[in-house]
């Protein structure tokens, strides 16, 4: 007789392992269980069998296997009589890999309509392949008695699914029906009126009627109206407080999604699979003109929880509004009791199902078929990635406008979910509570280093600085060009261009536009965009015209002429001279000035609103022509540029400055490569979320040769910007 062991690390727990291994073991005797850091095996067998090929050839659809440990011993006799599913142990190893909360699968959105199943219409409905996961669990061992689906006792008939290893809830932890599980309610003026499927018929009646409802999914509420009812729409544009900032939505299915949007195969794939990420996609139905506005984009997805698929079923809506219940840049509403108190909605439609830990939708973006992610959330966290020489016990704090942090273990580092602006007292108390989740999630009981962002007024630094005494600081641009080299586990030279808004600079400056070289251990600033006088402070940032207004006098030295440009602000801008200016390299803010310089967007109402503007214009425009700039010794000097856009101030030029911005950057480029010999770059930073720019430079640094990477797993923008921290630390980067 033999004895085989083996523990499967990796994405092994909450994506039906146990119930996948016992159905291809059961010939044997022995076990499967959860452990803390993975799936054990034990198997008595009269021959040694390969027991690597059996786990890989039944591992689950969403299972992830990242190594296998196995062992083979003989044994004098069988200590059991079957092969069984044990009891989940704890250990002192935590479990790293907890899957993120999926999206319904194709299986049980059959069942859901399937009028002889007993899970017919159940708002609740999941299985080992999808379903929440994150939101809802306590701890790093997913059994049914560490997630919230404890307060939910198995009726019989569950109970027998449970234990039957033919049928696909074998060991499905969130297993519920109608029976037995969680409920929806459907409230008004803080009174229940209906429940279960009355309540859901309702809610589908209200929304056809131009009511607007708070409805709770699986990690927070969306406030939904029907997409196509103006008046509905302005309603949530008013309880939002948020006049011009588009609205993500959901599509009934696959094929309303393509009548919505242009959408490329790759899109269509992520729409449709586990993730269901808002996909920013072009729209090509004019009646999305009510939630878009001036975007050539929307936010579309597709029903991820099976209440989504229910409201379309018993309604004639095609396209949901579906936007976080909140205030614009306020933390996600996820209690219940915060929702049944939200001012201005017609209905709530509830579940009783507790959230632990809130999730916002995660945000993808496809340019030149190319993923890059706007917004790391649902579906998405906490997921691992795995990378050799990661020491643990690391905390990562990112940064402040938009913030994930990030954990390591043992060769593995984990990004959180996204929480928006901290300057926001509640996003603050929301990233408090995450950090201290994180690491009593994953069981961190001593942070060895806290690593921050050397800005002297972040609120993620000074968290950091105040709680931890072993702290390092990262500065924030370098942070970005790391979490490119950590993605690709790039460990040679590299050139970084990393093009953001702001961050403070190693000189004390306010960074943005910048070009680094990593060779060997060290990251060096080789080059940036040539600093200007920036006056107003963070008051510019909200108002554009201020920051064209510093521009055009810093490079004229003419205050009249300013004036001539900004006439309706000449009392602002004749302050200029006596005020205190910061400098700035920064990329976002020449995108903002050149918006201002237009007359595009003078105010912003949401952050980066007058630089997306400009990019939307630019798509309007043809043109491959350029503007006139300088380069001196890597230092990219557009001041001519913004001399001419000052002079024409037609719409065009919103092209013009995209040209000649992409054109000015690749030439820096090939210039450091020219001086390095480095054919490698990489690309991050916020602005590369702009359309317009990512494609046309990327294009032509591949058509130069170069391999550009950039971020893709990780968000390009400041939402990456932790697990660059963690690169460096682990990396030993001299920055």
């Amino acid at each position: 007789m033999f004895a085989i062991k083996a523990k499967v690390y990796g994405i092994v727990q909450g994506v039906g392992f146990r119930p996948a291994l016992y159905n291809a073991l059961k010939k044997y005797t022995g076990w499967v269980r959860n452990s803390s850091c993975c799936v054990e095996i034990y198997i008595e067998s009269a021959k040694p069998i390969d027991i690597k090929k059996i786990i890989i050839k039944n591992k689950p659809q969403n299972a992830f296997i990242k190594s296998i440990d196995s062992s083979i011993h003989k044994i004098k006799k069988s200590a059991y009589k079957s092969f069984i599913i044990k009891y989940s142990q704890q250990n002192t190893q935590k479990n790293i890999n907890i899957t993120p909360d999926w999206g319904i699968c194709k299986k049980c959105e059959q069942e859901l309509f399937d009028s002889s199943n007993r899970r017919f219409l159940h708002p609740l409905i999941t299985c080992t392949d999808c379903g929440p996961r994150f939101s809802i669990a306590k701890d790093g061992l997913f059994d049914r008695n560490n997630t919230t689906m404890n307060a939910f006792k198995m009726c019989k008939m569950c109970a027998t699914e449970y234990s039957d290893s033919s049928n696909r809830r074998f060991h499905a932890q969130t297993i519920s029906c109608k029976e037995c599980g969680p409920k929806y309610f459907y409230v008004k003026n803080k009174q229940v009126e209906l429940k279960d499927i009355k309540a859901v018929k309702k809610a589908a009646f209200d929304l056809e009627n131009s009511k607007v409802g708070l409805l709770k999914g699986i990690g927070g509420y969306h406030l939904i109206c029907n997409a196509f009812d103006e008046y509905a729409v302005e309603k949530i544009k008013h309880i939002k407080k948020r006049e011009e900032k588009p609205f993500a939505v959901i599509a009934k299915n696959i094929e309303t999604a393509k009548k919505l949007a242009y959408l490329s195969k790759k899109e269509i794939e992520i729409l449709n699979s586990h993730i269901k990420p808002i996909v920013l996609a072009k729209y090509k139905d004019e009646r999305l003109k009510f939630v878009n506005l001036k975007s050539p984009f929307v936010g579309l997805m597709l029903a991820y929880a099976p209440i989504h698929l229910l409201l379309f079923y018993f309604s004639n809506l095609e396209c949901i509004v579906a936007t976080s219940a909140n205030l614009s840049e306020f933390s996600l509403i996820y209690k219940d009791r915060d929702a049944v108190n939200f001012d201005g909605v017609d209905f709530v439609l509830l579940h009783n199902r507790k959230i632990i830990r809130p999730i916002e939708d995660s945000i993808v973006h496809f340019s030149l078929n190319k993923q890059i992610i706007f917004r790391y959330a649902r579906g998405y966290a906490p997921s691992p990635f795995y990378l050799k020489g990661v020491k643990p016990n690391i905390l990562a704090l990112g940064a402040d406008m938009k913030n994930n942090i990030a954990i390591s273990l043992k060769d593995t580092v984990i990004l959180s979910q996204y929480t928006p602006d901290l300057s926001n007292y509640e996003n603050y108390e929301q990233f408090n509570k995450k950090v201290n989740d994180f690491l009593s999630f994953f069981d961190i009981k001593k942070v060895d280093m806290a690593i921050c962002d050397r800005h002297p007024n972040y609120l993620s630094s000074n968290y950091a600085r105040q709680v931890f005494t072993n702290v390092f600081e990262v500065q924030h641009h370098k942070a970005h060009f790391a979490s490119v080299l950590m993605e690709h586990n790039h460990c040679g030279d590299c050139i970084g261009i990393v093009l953001d808004g702001t961050g403070f600079g190693d000189d004390g400056n306010i960074w943005g536009g910048e070009f680094f070289v990593k060779m060997d251990k060290t990251i060096k600033r080789i080059g940036h965009i040539k600093n200007m006088k920036l006056y107003f402070g963070e008051k510019a940032i909200k108002e554009p015209y201020r920051i064209a207004a510093s521009y055009i006098y810093d490079i004229t030295d003419d205050i009249e002429y300013v004036k001539s440009l900004f006439s309706d602000y000449t009392d602002v801008i004749e302050l200029m001279p006596k005020t205190p200016y910061l400098i700035t390299s920064s990329a976002g803010r020449l995108f903002d000035a050149v918006s201002a310089l237009l007359n595009i967007k003078h105010k912003n109402t949401f952050e980066a609103q007058s630089a997306m503007l400009l990019e939307y214009e630019a798509r309007k425009h043809k043109t491959s022509k350029i503007l006139d700039y300088k380069i001196d010794n890597f230092v990219v000097d557009f001041s001519m540029t913004l001399k001419t856009i000052a002079k024409r101030r037609d719409l065009v030029s919103a092209r013009l400055f995209h040209n000649t911005f992409v054109e000015a950057i690749y030439e820096n480029t090939m210039s450091i490569s020219k001086l390095t010999g480095i054919k490698v770059v990489a690309l991050s930073g916020g602005v590369f979320q702009n359309d317009i720019v990512f494609s046309l430079l990327y294009k032509k640094l591949a058509k130069a040769g170069f391999n550009v990477l950039f971020n893709s797993r990780f968000p390009i923008n400041d939402g990456g910007v932790a697990v660059g921290q963690i690169y460096i630390a682990k990396e030993g980067l001299c920055v």
